[in-house]
């Protein structure tokens, strides 16, 4: 079982590597990055208040989606910590038989855990500006 939050960043490759079953027909894969937003990011910092309470949080997520649509297996990873644009925030993986399942359990995961109240988000903007967002608020 790989980390589930981390400061550390990781290989979707090896990800998928770990995850590789001969029962799985399919393995859907979300990469999460940060992104420049014009060019006025800095830094993104991101903050997990209770690593135990957030780590158990994805841990049910993990179960809800296996339960929810018949799939193998559920890999979440996510950093905290200071990034840049460009690095790893998130990797979601679903193993499935079947690609439909991996794809709605995938895309179930990446909207629920837009809703985590565990996980803040700070936007260090060129100029020392910033902007501090849970993921449960509505992004630009």
């Amino acid at each position: 079982m790989n980390e589930i939050i981390t400061e550390k960043d990781f290989s979707l490759d090896e990800l998928v590597r770990k995850m590789k079953k001969p029962e799985m027909g399919a393995i859907v894969s979300f990469l999460g990055v940060v992104r420049a937003e014009g060019g006025e990011l800095k830094e993104l910092e991101i903050e997990i208040k209770d690593k135990t309470k957030a780590e158990k949080e994805l841990e049910k997520l993990k179960r809800e989606a296996i339960e929810k649509f018949d799939v193998e297996a559920v890999e979440i990873v996510h950093r905290t910590g200071l990034l840049e644009a460009g690095d790893n925030i998130v990797a979601i993986l679903v193993g499935a038989k079947h690609r439909k399942e991996a794809f709605r359990a995938c895309e179930y995961l990446i909207d629920v855990l837009r809703t985590s109240e565990a996980i803040r988000l700070k936007e260090h903007l060129y100029g020392n500006h910033e902007i501090t967002q849970d993921y449960t608020e509505e992004r630009k």
